[in-house]
Formats: structure tokens, sequence, C-alpha cells
């Protein structure tokens, strides 16, 4: 599914959120600009990856998908943009990430952490490779909750959104079909929030973006007795 949008993948992305999607990345980054090494999965072309080199990341930052067609187009952007020593692509599955223990100091997922075939796995996959003390944040789509302007944004996300998306990607059953889908079926922020916190992160917060369709999630790996934190 997702090999298939790769060419119109950005210019969707740009298109569909009314080039929101740029400041809801900066967002998120600012909640931990400068701090690293940082790992982002479910990196698709790379956009976050290089927001977090734009947020002053201190060093290299690794994307990993495992969409082939996706990290190829992410690796023709970032040599366009002279970023190739910066940002590293590798293939990889979220739930099974080819990383030691306790190795970043930022583990970020953009709009993906829904295509993860087990939610909490994959959120205890990214919490496993951070960093004690280090932060987890996630950044993804929701439902709003103010009754009128739901109203008007499901119109727009289950009937405008695929048939642009479709048209622009020239297919007829896509992602753009099944995003609407994954995300009406997809937890709220407090549970959200919740399983975080089961998963080992403390300091956790959520925060709404453009009226809620869009949330930033962030905590921090609980500190081991080893490792100065408390009981």
């Amino acid at each position: 599914m997702f090999s298939g949008i790769a060419g119109s993948y950005d210019l969707l992305n740009h298109l569909l959120s009314m080039n929101q999607d740029k400041r809801w990345r900066r967002k998120a980054c600012a909640l931990a600009a400068g701090e690293g090494p940082v790992l982002d999965v479910c990196a698709g072309t790379g956009d976050m990856a290089f927001q977090w080199q734009e947020s002053g990341a201190a060093e290299p930052v690794t994307a990993t998908d495992f969409c082939h067609e996706m990290l190829v187009l992410g690796e023709e952007k970032s040599a366009r943009q002279e970023l190739s020593k910066r940002v590293r692509f590798l293939a990889a599955d979220t739930l099974a990430l080819p990383f030691s223990d306790d190795r970043f100091g930022v583990v970020s997922v953009a709009f993906g952490i829904r295509n993860v075939s087990d939610l909490r796995g994959g959120i205890r996959e990214m919490v496993r490779v951070a960093r004690p003390g280090g932060r987890v944040i996630i950044l993804e789509f929701t439902m709003p909750g103010h009754p009128i302007f739901k109203s008007i944004y499901l119109f727009y996300f289950l009937f405008v959104l695929p048939l642009v998306g479709n048209l622009v990607s020239g297919t007829e059953e896509s992602a753009y079909n099944y995003l609407p889908r994954s995300v009406l079926n997809f937890p709220n922020q407090a549970r959200l929030l919740e399983i975080m916190r089961e998963e080992g992160l403390s300091e956790v917060t959520g925060t709404n973006l453009s009226l809620g369709i869009v949330n930033v999630l962030s905590g921090r790996k609980t500190l081991r007795l080893e490792d100065g934190g408390g009981p």
C-alpha cells in the first residue's frame, strides 16, 4: 500500500494538511531540540528526520522504515539537501528495531505509530532503545473533541481526503482510504498517555494541535536505580 503512493506521498502530505504538517513537526521537535542522538521510526521519506536536523540535532539522525520505496526517496531528498552525512536511512521494523538497549537520547514517530500492527509493542521498542532519561515523542492524528468542528472534520476526512488522495496518487484503493479508518479506530489521547506510562515512560504529556486533529505526546524513559533514578 505505501509502496504504491511513495511517489506522491510528500505532495499529498502537504496538500491534504494545507501545509500544516510542517508546523506540526516543528512543534514536536521543539520538545527536544538539541538533544540526541535521535532515532525517527516509521520515517517514510524522512521529513521528520530532516526537521530534527533543522531543530539542531547534535548528532546524525537515524531514520528507519520498512517500506523500501519510501527510504529510496528519503535518501534522494537527503542527497539533494546535502544532508547525507547527517541523516542515515535504514530499513527496519519498528516492532524489532536493530539497535541495542539504551542507545538514543530521543526516539520519535510522526504519523506512523497507527500503522504498527502492535501499538503497545511499537511503543515498547521505542522505549527500549531510548536512553534512561531520554525522550520518546509521538506525533499522531486524533479526533477533535468539539462536536461542530468534529462534524466538519469528519466530512473532510472521510470523503474529501480519500477522493483527492486517490486522484493524485493514481490509485482507486490506497492509504487514503485506509488513513481515516485507521484514525477512527485509534486510541484517544488519554489512552495513549496511559499506554506510554505503562511501557516505562514518566513526565508524560499530551498537547492538542490544530483544534485537536493532531496530538503530540512526550515522555521520558524512567531512570533505573543504577542510573541515579528513584525506586
